[in-house]
Order: C-alpha cells, then structure tokens, then sequence
C-alpha cells in the first residue's frame, strides 16, 4: 500500500551530494551579546545570530544514533502557512489548508547526518574552507539545502544564515537572558523602483550585512576553542537533552587567512553579496556619499578577512538593491577582485537562469557588477595573496577526480587516487569526549591524492569573471524548489532537469573555487568555465558589452524599467519584479 501511494506523491525526495564526503548538519543560535559586535546594530536587527553550518563528517555507524535532518523545520504547520501568505495566498481557508501539507512533506530530508563527528581536513594546513551563504526572498537556511550541502560534500565548510530582515515567510527568534523568544514576520515591500522600496531594501541590506560579520565573528570564537553558548540544543523533539558539537570545530576552520573565506549568495542573497564585499573593502567613503549600508569596526574580523582574492559565488543576482541612490558610491566601485595586483575577476562566477538571462535590465547589471572597471571605477592597489593568476592548484591539493565528459551533468564517480590520512592529535579543555580514532573505512575520505600524479594538459584560465546561463531554468532552480517539486517546475514554468541544472551551478562553483586556490574536492574541471565548451544546455554570456550599460543616459533607462518584460522571443518568460509568486504562477498557469 505504502508504495502504490508513493506513486501518487508528487513530492520526490533530494538527490544524493555529488562530492565524495558525507554531508553533516548543525543548527546554531547565538545571542548577539556574547559576541563582538563588528559595527554598530542596525535598528530592527534581532538579538540572535542563527545559522545552519554544513560539514564534511564521519557516517554515523549502525550503533549510533542518526537523527534524519528534516527539510521542513518546527513547528511545521506554521512554517508552511507563513510561506503560503508570504508568496501571495490571501485566501485564509486555502492558506490554512495548506498548512496541512506538512503531513505529505513531514518525511523529505536532507541527505545529511544531524550533529554527525567532523573530518579531519585533507588540505595543506589541516584546517577546512569555508563559505558563507546568504538566502534569497522569501529563503532561509533551510531553502538552499542542496547548495550547501553540495559544497560540503566536496569539502567545504558552509555557514547558510538565516536573516531576520523580513524577507523570510517567518523565522522564529529564541529567548535570551535579555530578550523574550519572537517571531520575524516578513516586511511587505514593492518590487517597484522608488525612494520608499529602495530605503527599505537599503535597511533590509544593512541588517543582512551586520548578521553576516556577527556570524563571522561567532566562527572566529568557534575557531579558537571560545566557550559559546548555543541557543539551539540539536535535540530531537521525544528527547530533550542537549548535543554539544561545536566544539568540534576548534581549530578546524580556515577563517584567519585573509581572503580565503568564500563568500556567495541566490538572488536578494546575491545583492548582499555584492554590497557587503564592496562596502568592506572599499570603506572609505565621503561622507556626502549617503547613509553606508555598514560602517565597520577597524577592529571587526570580516574586515581583515574580505580581500581581493575573496571567492565571490552569485547565482541568479535580483539587482534591483544595487540601484539604491544612496550607495551610488558602491555602484561606483568595482568588485574586490579588480584591484590591482587581484585575480581580475577569475575568482567570480555568476550563474544566471534562463529567466533572469531574459530579463535584460536585470542581466546588464549584472554584467556591470561583474565586468572589469572602467576608467570612472578606478581599482585600489592591493598585494596578491595566493598563486599567480590563473595557475591551477598543484595536484596535491586536488581532491577529487578528473574531469567529467562533455555532455554530462556532474563529474562520474572513478577511482580515487593513493591517499593518506590526518589524524587529530588535540588535547580538549572542555573535558567532553575526543572523537574516537578514525576507522580504516574512512580513511578514503581523508586524503590527499599523491604529489607524483601529474595533470599536465590543464588549461590556464585567463582573467576575466565567469559568466553563465542555464538553457531551461527558472530563478527558483538554484534553490530546493526547482528539485522538490519538478512536476509543478515543468508544468507551470517549463523548466526541465532540476537536478542537472543544480549539477550545472553546483560544478562552476567548485571549479571557480578550485581556480581560486581553494583545497576543494577533485582536479581540474576547466571545461565547465571554458566559453568555447559544448555542455548541453550550458551557455557562457560575454560581459565585456558591460559597457553599454555603464554611460548615464543607459542606467536611467535600467532604473526607470527595472521592472518592465524584456520582450525578446526566448523561451522562457522573464519575471515582472510587481507580482508576487502566486500572481506569477496564475499568470503563468493562463498563459499556457
């Protein structure tokens, strides 16, 4: 019976990870007083710090309790009708009956293991990369699951905040000993440019921004062995005592390094992105340049750490925050990257769907944001940190296999090379129990392919940001929807292979990672970045006709039609920045 319904649930559950490490999962909450503030709080920002950290771990064994890690998050019937509302159901009775759905979702989880034990790293220095998530509308920590956990799975750590801005459906803010436990409801702004939407999109960025460097600075006391507390137990909800994990990442994170903490984003999520590694790195501003986004603190860790060759991610970029009058001074200054002496955008990739690629206005921002300076965004000089541009990473620190064939999404499962392994040999003051010695099982998992191999025939990148679009995509693709719910993907928007356009993203990523000098999975994936290559479906955009959206006359034109349908015959219709996602589904759902 169980499986004759089965085949009536529309809902499918998440692919498996495509790197070669099991995909662990912590939920952390922080009161905002037991950290450094970075600058000063934004007015509205809450008095937690919440985020989901995504890591390579050891698969729990048989005898070991391993909790699922469930895509939907307590209280379920209250999250599902928070987004119901959120994305345009004014319907109360059909709001509440959705909320009822929980009982078909309750089982999708994530392919991860909850509070599982953390790998030792296979890198040069021991300690593993790290990447910071920022979500899109109406997103959360728990939105862009598949995206962090991908990196994870090949060897990352990823930090996916939950922002307390508004622009979720609802997130639920715990007691502190100052504070009572509240909930964020989210904030109703236009899509439409004007003054009101872009102050309140400029306060939304500001709380963002601010979350974001007080997360850092919780890593930093994660890092060093600080005693934090965690707000969020990780217990189930039968049984109630507490799982202490973050211990476990002592030492273990590559956060002290300047420039080698990845920053990336979806769409909103993007936007903040952008703003904050500008606002970072080029902090000094006149003081006739308008209200900053974030002043920080000289003193402020993400101060130290944002630097040109800062990995930089930006899927499907909604840019209509960028065009804020106030942060003019921003729009002005090129990416990090550009400095001079910096990795020339190699160190960017921007991966646009089908839809925003349509969407002109938004697409020549996003060129703009990406593209070399022009003579009126002069770069600041600033020493390189890493290898020479566009050198590949030596093939000891290669982590995974060679590269995938043409035509395939994701690079295939071969055999991996001679490894050895790291052992942990810390003593802890915490007095709480050593992770037990690694098993000759997962040795494989810890390793450093041999510095005989050679990869003679790899290609030198050269400078210029990555630019790509995804034949038969939507902008929710590059989030959990376009993977859990394909059925309605195809039917309403047309878009088709979820998962292979998720493989698409998920691969430039890693390699603009890898070109970047970071010890991710793998060896060399040129091909993905390649403008010439043949991968189905994979389009490269030149960004080198930025410029004819960088002279004055063109950018009034983006600001006043920041919104307006690009009519140019594609396939897939862009979408009207006034229309909420239920008004964009009925018109969608009429036009075929």
């Amino acid at each position: 019976m169980a499986s004759l319904l089965s085949g009536w649930n529309p809902i499918v559950s998440f692919p498996n990870y495509n790197g070669p490490y099991e995909v662990g999962t912590v939920d952390v909450e922080i009161p905002v007083a037991d950290l450094p503030s970075p600058s000063e709080a934004p007015d509205g920002a809450a008095p937690t710090i919440a985020f989901r950290i995504f890591y390579p771990c050891a698969k729990p064994s048989s005898s070991e309790q391993d909790r699922p890690v469930r895509w939907i998050p307590q209280p379920q019937r209250a999250t599902i009708r928070a987004f119901a509302n959120f994305i345009g159901v004014k319907s109360p009775k059909l709001s509440n009956l959705i909320s009822y759905m929980p009982q078909q979702l309750y089982w999708i989880t994530l392919p991860a293991h909850r509070n599982a034990r953390l790998l030792d790293a296979p890198t040069s220095n021991g300690r593993w990369p790290v990447t910071f998530f920022s979500h899109g509308l109406a997103g959360s920590r728990n939105a862009y699951s598949y995206v962090c956990g991908d990196l994870a799975s090949q060897g990352m750590i990823v930090i996916a905040l939950d922002h307390r801005d508004g622009s979720s459906p609802i997130q639920y803010v715990r007691a502190t000993q100052n504070s009572e436990a509240h909930i964020v409801n989210p904030v109703k702004i236009s899509h439409e440019p004007g003054p009101e939407v872009y102050k309140s999109r400029d306060q939304q960025l500001r709380i963002r921004m601010w979350e974001i460097s007080m997360a850092f600075e919780a890593l930093m006391k994660i890092d060093g062995g600080q005693a934090i507390e965690n707000l969020d137990i990780n217990s189930g909800t039968r049984r109630k005592e507490r799982v202490e994990v973050l211990w476990q990442f002592d030492s273990m994170l590559d956060i002290h390094r300047a420039g080698k903490v990845t920053w990336a984003g979806h769409s909103f999520g993007a936007a903040t992105t952008v703003q904050l590694l500008k606002s970072i790195y080029h902090k000094e501003r006149p003081a006739d340049a308008g209200r900053p986004l974030i002043v920080p603190n000289a003193d402020a860790a993400v101060v130290s750490q944002i630097m040109p060759e800062s990995p930089t991610l930006l899927l499907d970029m909604w840019c209509l925050p960028l065009r804020s009058p106030d942060q003019t001074f921003l729009w002005d200054k090129p990416l990090p990257t550009y400095a001079v002496g910096g990795p020339a955008g190699a160190n960017v990739v921007s991966v646009l769907s089908e839809a925003f690629y349509n969407w002109e206005d938004n697409l020549n921002i996003n060129k703009h944001i990406v593209a070399p300076p022009t003579l009126s965004r002069r770069p600041s000089t600033a020493p390189r940190l890493t290898r020479d541009r566009g050198r590949l990473l030596p093939n000891w620190a290669r982590l995974r296999d060679e590269s995938p064939s043409k035509d395939s999404g994701y690079a295939s499962e071969t055999s991996r090379s001679p490894m050895r392994s790291l052992t942990r040999q810390r003593s802890r003051a915490s007095g709480l129990t050593t992770p037990s010695q690694t098993t000759n099982s997962q040795k494989s998992r810890l390793s450093v392919p041999s510095k005989t191999s050679s990869n003679t025939n790899s290609p030198v990148r050269g400078d210029g940001a990555h630019m790509f679009f995804v034949q038969k995509s939507q902008h929710f693709n590059q989030s959990d929807f376009g993977l859990l719910f394909p059925w309605i993907a195809k039917r309403v928007t047309k878009a088709e292979e979820p998962q292979r356009i998720m493989q698409l993203n998920n691969r430039a990523m890693v390699q603009t990672l890898r070109e970047a000098g970071i010890e991710v999975a793998g060896s060399n994936d040129a091909e993905i970045l390649d403008k010439s290559n043949e991968i189905r479906r994979w389009v490269h955009i030149p960004v080198e006709d930025e410029a004819e959206a960088t002279n004055a006359e063109a950018m009034a034109a983006i600001t006043r039609k920041l919104s307006i349908i690009s009519t140019t015959g594609r396939s897939i219709a862009p979408p009207r920045d006034g229309m909420t996602m239920g008004q964009k589904t009925e018109a969608q759902l009429e036009a075929h």
